[in-house]
């Protein structure tokens, strides 16, 4: 699809989000405009270094032999990250992303872009790869002029100045925010009634890792066990 159907798409999500009133709608629409803004985002990094290649680069497909090396060219892909550690301070919301031997590229080789809502770091020529990681929809804005990154051993590490300095971020983006609103609500919900406890053991169950899960099931296999032998010794005494 093209950059600038990409676009309408984002346009019509938008008018779409501002007419829409349940939140559940909201969510879903905000996730899909987050994937497409990614999308555009990347698109624009490549076009951009294909315009900053020298005007006449000799050209070697991967079939094709490499005269200096003596044969094929390895075949080069682009990998988009999706973890990533970060942290804060109180002028700084940091990212870390671990790459192995990223410390070997060149400063050229290791870009990101900011805006102030937004982070795409590009990382090309590592080990026959390339990477990127987009992240859109920041939870509160950053100082571009004054954001950076720094290349470590194994680490890329990137610094997004606060424009709000001492402000704490409770979530790194705005999407991760409302979803855990959105949890948070439905939980609260859940409390309510007499089957409150039941719907807070489904939710965590659904929303948890292996070793909740066992954990969880262990609880509700011994408390309908317990309530059979409860029932079984009334019966019994009647």
């Amino acid at each position: 699809m093209s950059l600038e159907e990409l676009k309408l798409d984002v346009e019509e999500i938008t008018k779409f989000l501002a007419q829409s009133n349940r939140q559940r709608v909201k969510n879903v629409l905000m996730v899909e405009k987050h994937r497409i803004e990614t999308e555009i985002v990347n698109i624009e990094i490549k076009a951009k270094a294909a315009i900053e290649k020298p005007a006449n680069p000799t050209k070697i497909s991967c079939n094709e032999s490499n005269p200096s090396q003596g044969g094929p060219l390895p075949k080069k892909y682009l990998v988009e990250l999706n973890e990533y550690a970060w942290d804060q301070s109180d002028k700084f919301v940091k990212l870390f992303v671990t790459l192995d031997g990223v410390q070997n590229l060149t400063e050229a080789d290791v870009n990101v872009t900011f805006t102030d809502k937004s982070m795409v770091l590009h990382v090309q020529n590592l080990n026959n790869k390339d990477y990127s990681l987009t992240i859109n929809n920041l939870l509160h804005p950053i100082d571009v002029g004054k954001s950076y990154r720094k290349i470590k051993i194994g680490i890329v590490a990137i610094y997004m100045k606060k424009t709000e300095e001492a402000k704490s971020w409770s979530h790194l983006t705005l999407i991760e925010k409302r979803l855990k609103d959105k949890q948070d609500a439905d939980m609260k919900n859940d409390m309510k009634g007499d089957d409150a406890i039941v719907n807070l053991m489904k939710r965590m169950f659904q929303s948890g890792n292996a070793q909740t899960k066992q954990m969880i099931a262990k609880a509700w296999t011994e408390s309908q066990e317990k309530m059979m032998k409860n029932d079984h010794s009334s019966s019994f005494e009647e």
